[in-house]
């Protein structure tokens, strides 16, 4: 793909059924740092026989990090479960994706948005409308991605923090602890970031299914909790409205599923950043989620969260 996404997207109009479309206008420019918003796709929208649509336009230089293929098939299967808009058509091969636009008035969400009872309640019911979904072929788990991300770096000749090695030891234990207690596997939305969660009026959807995969639910409650809460007293109320209570093994499975997806987003950002020729922040990104991190594992409960599982 070396054409612009908007030469891509007007190429594909026509075979896609839209020939009759109005032309496309970009939307939300891209902000990693500290919304990861717009990173990977260009955003369009257009109208065509009377109806609005939206369409995605995936970026060159995030070609190899995006499998087209899984998002459009994740994009497909949760939009039967009402929480996300219809995937109306495709052309995986030159990263276009077009969906329903969202209704009139909808907006994206800052944390401060979700961070209500009320709002976390309904955002629960949304992550757990994809964990309904039938199992089907999906993208990479959260422990594929790592893998990749960590071949990646070694390939591209990323610079990493001094203290890399270490903390890849820290989470490979993070990694053998949760697969050694095992997991239900459902489809997952496998994304925290609250600018995925879009408000229209009083309805909540997801979007964006990039990282959805068949793994563990309480993945995408950990994310979820290490987005929008600083501290414990928080993550504990959360997860009894997840789960009805918040036993000490459930607390130890969040923490160290939020390990292992700073981690990935530290690795994300730091590679993004070193392979863009965009000017987008994406190592602020991998710069903030490393602090975390690094917090996370110094807690002198680590090693007790590694056993309660």
């Amino acid at each position: 793909m070396l054409s612009s996404p908007l030469e891509r997207l007007n190429d594909c109009l026509g075979t896609l059924g839209f020939a009759a479309a109005s032309e496309p206008v970009e939307v939300t420019a891209a902000v990693a740092s500290p919304l990861r918003l717009a990173t990977e796709w260009q955003g369009y929208a257009f109208e065509c026989q009377g109806a609005r649509y939206h369409a995605k336009v995936l970026f060159d230089d995030t070609a190899a990090w995006i499998d087209v293929p899984a998002s459009a098939r994740a994009s497909q299967l949760f939009a039967a479960s009402g929480v996300t808009p219809e995937l109306v058509a495709q052309a995986p091969q030159q990263g276009v994706l077009v969906f329903a636009a969202l209704p009139e008035g909808s907006r994206w969400s800052r944390v401060d948005d979700l961070l209500s009872a009320e709002r976390l309640t309904q955002l629960f019911a949304a992550k757990k409308a994809l964990h309904a979904c039938p199992a089907a072929p999906l993208g990479r788990t959260p422990l594929e991605t790592l893998d990749w991300l960590r071949r990646r770096c070694v390939q591209d000749r990323v610079l990493l923090p001094e203290d890399a090695a270490w903390i890849d030891q820290c989470i490979d234990l993070v990694r053998a602890a949760l697969t050694r207690s095992g997991w239900r596997v459902t489809p997952i939305h496998g994304d925290g970031v609250a600018s995925n969660v879009i408000l229209a009026g009083e309805r909540l959807m997801l979007v964006d299914f990039d990282r959805s995969s068949l793994f563990d639910p309480w993945y995408d409650l950990a994310a979820t909790l290490n987005e929008l809460y600083q501290f414990e007293d928080q993550w504990r109320l959360g997860i009894e409205l997840w789960n009805g209570a918040c036993r000490e093994p459930d607390y130890a499975r969040c923490r160290l599923h939020a390990l292992l997806d700073d981690w990935i987003w530290t690795l994300w950002g730091l590679w993004a950043g070193s392979v863009t020729q965009r000017e987008v922040e994406f190592s602020k990104v991998g710069q903030w989620t490393l602090l975390r991190l690094r917090d996370g594992l110094a807690d002198p409960r680590f090693e007790s969260w590694l056993r309660l599982l």
